[in-house]
């Protein structure tokens, strides 16, 4: 009877001491998407990534010397992260899905669900440290990022998806898209580079603010890209109905993830066009100027663009595509 008042009351001052700092830091909508910079988010991810360069690679993302205290505070909140949550994907994981379905939805956080009570009072004791030495720096980093973007943003959303459309054959999610800005995403052993990462049914998208945004048309196409995952689907709906046909038929396995190349493909040709129109010099698209996919690039050149101009079926084009991938 006695623990479980004591759990009571602790989650009680944890309810207070969370309203104590404003959960939404920033929003903004447009006609397609609703922008927020959580705070409770932004630590969320700060830490994963602390954790996981630590674990990985013996390394950190800080690049000054902390106080002692705030040292210790860290490492306090970093050693709770090693003992599981470091090893959990961001994207991929249930608990963390669920862990950011709930952070990003409840601005009062009022109710902490049993599950995640650990997690949060972890974030609450680290919170005045966080708040004092490293929130400024992330949140004008990400009211930056969705600053210098959102005018592009409005001008182009509709063109974007309303060609998108044509291309997948399908439509745009209904209501906007969910997209949560935070100062660093996701990274793994394997890629090293701070990216979106985003979860569908429905779209909710992680945009980071810290990366390659000095390239200026970047972000923009990242938004694009990972808020139409949606509309193409690995064996699903046209894109990847059709891929998984063509292949089917000339008895073959699909090239790994050439949905994801056509997406990556659509999304940046689309963002690249329309920037170019508005004089945003904009020579590489994201999936060209890091080598994503580096060894479809002059196939999907040869057989998509010609989809993508209305002058073959995709079928056709990925026919053609996977027949020379295989020569």
């Amino acid at each position: 009877m006695i623990r479980k008042f004591i759990i009571i009351i602790a989650v009680l001052l944890m309810s207070i001491q969370a309203n104590s700092q404003t959960t939404i830091q920033h929003s903004d909508t447009t006609e397609y998407y609703s922008f927020e910079i959580n705070y409770w988010f932004n630590m969320h991810n700060f830490l994963w990534l602390e954790s996981f360069l630590r674990k990985e690679f013996d390394s950190t993302m800080v690049d000054f010397k902390l106080k002692k205290k705030a040292s210790a505070d860290l490492d306090a909140a970093i050693e709770y992260y090693h003992l599981g949550l470091v090893d959990e994907d961001l994207r991929m994981s249930d608990y963390m899905t669920s862990f950011k379905e709930w952070i990003t939805s409840n601005p009062d956080i009022s109710d902490v669900p049993e599950p995640l009570q650990e997690h949060f009072s972890i974030l609450q004791k680290f919170s005045d440290t966080y708040e004092d030495v490293f929130w400024s720096k992330h949140k004008l980093s990400c009211e930056t990022a969705l600053n210098e973007n959102i005018d592009l943003i409005r001008k182009f959303e509709r063109e974007f998806v309303d060609r998108l459309s044509q291309l997948t054959k399908q439509f745009w999610q209904e209501g906007r898209v969910k997209v949560d800005i935070v100062y660093v995403a996701k990274v793994s052993k394997w890629n090293l580079r701070n990216r979106p990462y985003t979860s569908i049914f429905p779209t909710h998208v992680v945009m980071n603010a810290y990366g390659e945004n000095d390239v200026p048309g970047n972000w923009l196409e990242l938004l694009f890209h990972e808020s139409a995952h949606n509309m193409i689907l690995t064996r699903d709906y046209f894109v990847g109905g059709t891929i998984v046909d063509v292949a089917s038929v000339m008895k073959i396995k699909p090239p790994r993830q050439l949905w994801h190349a056509y997406l990556f493909y659509f999304t940046g040709y689309l963002a690249q066009d329309m920037l170019e129109k508005e004089g945003v010099d904009y020579p590489e698209t994201y999936m060209k100027r890091n080598k994503v996919f580096g060894r479809y690039h002059n196939l999907l050149d040869k057989h998509l663009l010609p989809y993508i101009n209305q002058e073959i079926t995709l079928a056709t084009a990925t026919e053609r595509f996977i027949t020379e991938l295989n020569q």
